[in-house]
């Protein structure tokens, strides 16, 4: 990577003229400091590097400490000037062309081990079992996924889970509505005797919650169970039966769906199994106990949160014997921090989380909970998602005018896996976004996840048209192709500066030069984007670059022939192509949003 050469090139520099500057002792905080930045002016150099932060140490002037440092930055592959206290540098096109070589013979663009160290748990939509996803879900998902992708591309260890709330009062909530919508199926039907007087309003009055009744009675022994005792009181065994039905049907339908959008889980975890039936949640409030950090008050157990900074004391188990949702959050988190690896060492030092922006309250008391338990709060990292707004007809809308646009599944439906994933991570994840239906399904230019897979499906269209056989449509006459598929196999393969000389020779004009400049410099500058991107939790800098990295390629096509009489020149031209096309394909595989060869 051209900037990491240039950083190694300065910090041997600055050793090198240490003496020149005052016998400068030089420290590693002194080397990692420099900053190289793109010039906005173009005359100014490739890159640049501001060296005033040298002058406390130096006790020299900036426009000084530059020139001394420029006198030893020796390298006929680039020209070093002086301007204040920059130094710029012009590059060589052999520097490019080392650059680009590189990117064609790298398995994996932009791959890096930057999080090396790190082992993650990230936990990330956890929907009640209740219902569909809806598009905040989406958001999270998407969100999630881009992060893992992106991290384990920066070399971390990471396991995606998704946490099942199946304990709560919710869980109630919808068995209620789905037998009272059974009663109601059964009453249409005429299956059942006598009066029957159906609740005014449900739990969750969704549409879907019939959906469930339905496919519960389709099994016949279940709708005789339900026909053999009275409507309106329902047994224990049946509201039992009825709400494990529920969450199998309704995890079962978020699962596909997740499936759907290649968002994959390697682990599943049941609150009422993980933490209730297997004793996690009173071993978590013991050892809080223990440690001193509840009190009894009101008739209800509190945990002393204030003393974490949280702005008042929460209530873990309440006056009827039940537990806030709270506490079985903190022993959830505990467990997490818990687990082991093979050889007995903590199994994460990150536990990392993505909640909706309502849980901002939530994080300084599970914060304390987790400093309380004896884990770090330092590897405890929350994501806050903003809520997702849909336009529809240029309109901020909850309701389309074409079609219901209330769950994740319809807005997958409406604009397919790909737009929608683009769009979901193209803001940062503490913005809110404005998911343009109309936008994102359409075949535009405008649209950008379709104005990226253009740009990778026209370079896999050049590199075809390269070793196809033109066919005269008026004659039929079938003509030789620009250069041979084997050709230019062997040529990628033995690629080097020199066989690259043809696509600098060949541009005379200062503009054409500047572009194809420009675009190297972006397509060497792909894993400090990848890097950013995964130690900030923030996919949208890729869809940003990929956006970036498309608009150029047009701007080099457009004043640029890429296939050519001669073989040498389309060849290294192509490799130019080869190197924009893997690098957009690595850019959206780290989105989760597929790279079409034709489009």
């Amino acid at each position: 990577m051209i900037k990491q050469k240039l950083l190694n090139h300065l910090s041997s520099a600055l050793q090198q003229a240490a003496p020149q500057l005052n016998n400068l002792a030089v420290d590693d905080t002194m080397t990692a400091a420099f900053r190289l930045e793109r010039p906005r002016n173009p005359e100014h150099g490739d890159y640049a590097v501001n060296v005033s932060f040298l002058a406390r140490h130096t006790k020299m002037a900036p426009p000084k400490i530059a020139e001394v440092l420029q006198g030893v930055l020796s390298d006929d592959r680039m020209i070093v000037t002086v301007v204040g206290g920059y130094l710029n540098f012009q590059l060589s096109t052999a520097f490019l062309a080392e650059a680009l070589v590189g990117i064609i013979h790298s398995p994996a663009p932009g791959c890096n081990d930057g999080l090396s160290e790190e082992r993650v748990l990230l936990e990330y939509v956890s929907a009640n079992p209740t219902g569909p996803l809806h598009i905040g879900h989406g958001r999270w998902a998407a969100l999630g996924d881009a992060i893992i992708r992106l991290m384990r591309h920066c070399g971390a260890e990471v396991t995606a889970e998704f946490y099942i709330n199946d304990a709560g009062v919710q869980m109630g909530n919808i068995t209620t509505s789905v037998y009272w919508r059974c009663v109601e199926l059964l009453k249409a039907d005429g299956l059942l005797s006598g009066p029957v007087e159906l609740p005014e309003t449900l739990p969750y009055p969704g549409e879907y919650v019939l959906d469930v009744a339905k496919a519960y009675l389709a099994d016949a022994q279940r709708q005789a169970h339900l026909l053999s005792a009275s409507p309106s009181e329902p047994s224990a065994e049946a509201r039992q039966a009825i709400q494990d039905f529920s969450r199998e049907f309704l995890l079962s339908d978020q699962r596909a769906l997740l499936d759907r959008m290649r968002v994959p889980f390697e682990s599943w975890i049941s609150e009422k199994e993980y933490l209730y039936d297997r004793g996690v949640i009173p071993e978590t409030l013991d050892a809080l106990t223990r440690k001193g950090f509840t009190y009894e008050a009101e008739d209800a157990l509190w945990f002393k949160s204030t003393e974490f900074g949280d702005e008042k004391d929460r209530v873990l188990r309440k006056s009827d014997g039940s537990f806030t949702y709270l506490m079985p959050d903190i022993a959830y988190h505990h467990d997490k921090f818990s687990r082991k690896d093979d050889q007995g060492q903590a199994r994460y030092n990150r536990i990392l989380n993505i909640w909706g922006a309502d849980h901002h309250g939530y994080i300084p008391r599970m914060r304390g909970a987790i400093q309380a338990l004896g884990h770090s709060p330092d590897q405890f990292e929350v994501l806050l998602g903003q809520l997702v707004n849909l336009i529809v007809d240029g309109e901020r809308t909850r309701m389309g005018k074409r079609r219901k646009m209330l769950t994740l599944q319809d807005v997958v439906d409406e604009v397919g896996v790909d737009a929608t994933r683009f769009w979901m991570v193209s803001k940062s994840a503490d913005t809110s976004l404005d998911f343009d239906v109309d936008l994102a399904a359409s075949a535009t230019s405008e649209n950008p996840v379709f104005y990226v897979q253009y740009a990778h499906a026209r370079c896999c269209s050049i590199l075809r048209n390269a070793v196809e056989s033109p066919v005269n449509v008026d004659s039929g006459e079938v003509a030789q192709p620009f250069v041979t598929a084997e050709a230019l196999q062997v040529f990628e393969q033995n690629l080097n500066i020199q066989t690259l000389a043809p696509l600098f020779d060949s541009l005379p004009d200062p503009k054409e030069q500047q572009v194809l400049k420009a675009l190297l410099l972006m397509l060497d500058g792909f894993e400090d984007v990848v890097r950013d991107a995964a130690r900030f939790r923030s996919p949208h800098f890729v869809t940003q670059y990929a956006q970036d990295v498309s608009a150029q390629f047009h701007s080099f096509y457009g004043v640029c022939r890429i296939l050519t009489p001669e073989p040498s020149l389309t060849q290294a031209r192509l490799m130019l192509i080869r190197a924009i096309q893997k690098t957009l394909a690595q850019a959206l595989d780290l989105l989760g949003v597929s790279a079409p060869e034709r489009m």
